[in-house]
């Protein structure tokens, strides 16, 4: 279905912004119980490095297509680089260049998953880091009694 658009390449296109009426995500079932293969997260701090935070606007070609877009400053990311880091989770969008090339779209949710695993590794460093402190101080008064200081 599309709403102000016809839909190219997902069940639900929308031209334009959508909105809810409350703060939130959209809901998705994640039961343990549905799934497989599960793994944690790992070295998310270095995988968020290897992502390119940008700000752009949209080219007057686009939005003379898509007259809903404004000129306005966006953020988000590029998706040929995002494709580097997150291959899954970029694919042709339905619309084509007037070369007859995709048009790729992204799904950036996996941002929102390694930023909180990036909050855990902090976490665990800074703990640890803050451990090395306390046993750097202990030492330091132990030679300042040695010492006589």
């Amino acid at each position: 279905a599309g709403i102000g658009r016809v839909p190219l390449d997902n069940k639900l296109e929308v031209e334009g912004e959508a909105s809810k009426t409350t703060a939130g995500s959209w809901g998705a079932n994640s039961d343990a119980r549905i799934k497989t293969d599960i793994a944690t997260v790992t070295n998310a701090l270095e995988t968020l490095d290897s992502v390119r935070l940008v700000s752009f606007r949209y080219t007057d070609q686009y939005r003379a297509e898509h007259p809903s877009i404004t000129g306005q400053r966006y953020l988000n990311v590029i998706a040929q680089e995002f494709q580097e880091v997150f291959p899954e989770y970029v694919k042709p969008s339905g619309e084509k260049l007037p070369d007859g090339s995709d048009i790729l779209q992204v799904d950036t949710y996996p941002i929102t998953i390694y930023t909180a695993a990036a909050v855990q590794e902090l976490r665990r460093q800074l703990t640890e880091k803050d451990a090395q402190i306390q046993a750097l101080k202990e030492e330091i008064e132990k030679i300042k009694a040695v010492i006589g200081l």
